[in-house]
């Protein structure tokens, strides 16, 4: 869209935000008061529609991104006693609690001003800001993304509280995740290696016994008992690169994923380029995150091949994921994807999906890293 009908289409974006400061007044002046409440809660919810809408479009057409300011709604909860308490205060009915929630939750919110103020005055200041711009000037647009920018953008308070939320979230899936993890490789280690072992006592008990008087069939126990020995290392050695591949430790990440790619059943290529090691902690959870993505690929994608890409550009890990097959891919559809996305946010992480329909996929990790010196082996 050319500059001058961006400036117009926000300037348009004025008139919705004047009638809304109409509406207050109206109600007070001419029907008495009856329905001021209403206007106001009208008021409120117009602005923080105009303010969002205000936000995509920059973003949209400007490229300055504006994030959201407003904290996720609490949810109500019974207690005991039969009381809801909304995250504000108790109330003995839901309906009653409901409304005080969505009061408290908007009254409350730093942001809620914000728009306010802005909607009081950004048709005076925008409209002087975006009408040089309508001739095509570029720099009433830049201004008045400026503009927008400081008033619709999270505070830093607003910031402090969201990152506060984020990470009391990731560190309690981070803590479901190692609670699961620690009950699987119980239940690995209860089931699979320790049955055979007791199998394996068991069995070189009664070759023990019989070795005197039937020498032959000892030592078919004794065959089996390695047999199963045998299986029971297999276990354990599934079982630790299960927790961690022995080739992450000692090659690195980028061996790993090549390693990864042989035992894939399709064809697929890797392109690393990464001059040191990553820490550990985040190794293992890029290493298991492009596992789930080509286990993803084998299942879902009907692809015929796939490609792995990975590299690090000023302090971020890029892992890009591509393949050949029917695309359509949605971290909403349970594809696997949300699990990924989990794996990474205690890193902040973050997961990007394109995946048109008919191809090709492309999903891409961004993880913040450093690395430590080249390292190639332990030996």
């Amino acid at each position: 869209m050319r500059r001058g009908g961006v400036c117009l289409a926000l300037l348009a974006l004025k008139v919705p935000a004047v009638a809304l400061l109409a509406v207050p007044p109206l109600a007070l002046t001419h029907l008495y008061g009856a329905l001021s409440f209403p206007a106001l809660v009208l008021l409120v919810l117009g602005g923080r529609r105009l303010a969002t809408v205000s936000r995509a479009l920059h973003r949209r057409w400007t490229d300055t991104t504006i994030p959201s300011p407003y904290p996720p709604r609490p949810r109500i909860e019974r207690a005991e006693q039969g009381w809801y308490w909304t995250g504000y205060d108790y109330h003995r009915g839901r309906p009653l609690a409901t409304v005080s929630l969505w009061f408290n939750w908007v009254a409350r919110d730093p942001a809620t001003w914000r728009d306010l103020l802005w909607l009081a005055l950004d048709p005076v200041a925008g409209t002087i800001l975006l009408l040089p711009g309508v001739l095509g000037f570029a720099a009433p647009l830049r201004l008045h993304a400026r503009w927008t920018h400081a008033l619709l953008a999270p505070t830093g308070h607003a910031r402090l509280t969201d990152r506060v939320r984020q990470l009391t979230d990731t560190r309690a899936e981070a803590l479901d995740a190692q609670a699961a993890e620690l009950e699987r490789i119980e239940r690995d280690l209860h089931d699979g290696a320790q049955a055979r072992l007791v199998a394996i006592q068991l069995t070189l008990s009664m070759a023990q016994r019989t070795l005197r008087e039937d020498p032959d069939s000892a030592d078919e126990l004794l065959c089996e008992a390695r047999a199963t020995a045998a299986a029971a290392v297999a276990q354990l050695r599934d079982l630790v690169h299960g927790i961690r591949p022995p080739v992450l430790s000692e090659r690195g990440l980028s061996d790993a994923l090549r390693l990864l790619a042989l035992e894939h059943p399709l064809a697929v290529s890797v392109t690393a380029d990464l001059p040191g090691r990553l820490v550990p902690p985040l190794e293992s959870a890029v290493y298991f995150a492009a596992a789930e993505l080509l286990a993803n690929v084998a299942k879902h994608a009907q692809a015929g091949s796939a490609a792995v890409h990975v590299v690090r550009r000023g302090g971020l890990l890029r892992l890009a994921v591509t393949d050949d097959g029917v695309g359509g891919a949605d971290p909403a559809a349970g594809t696997g994807l949300v699990g990924v996305e989990r794996r990474l946010r205690p890193f902040d992480g973050t997961l990007i999906v394109d995946s048109p329909p008919g191809g090709p996929t492309t999903v891409t990790l961004e993880v913040p890293c450093a690395l430590s010196s080249p390292r190639t082996s332990t030996c």
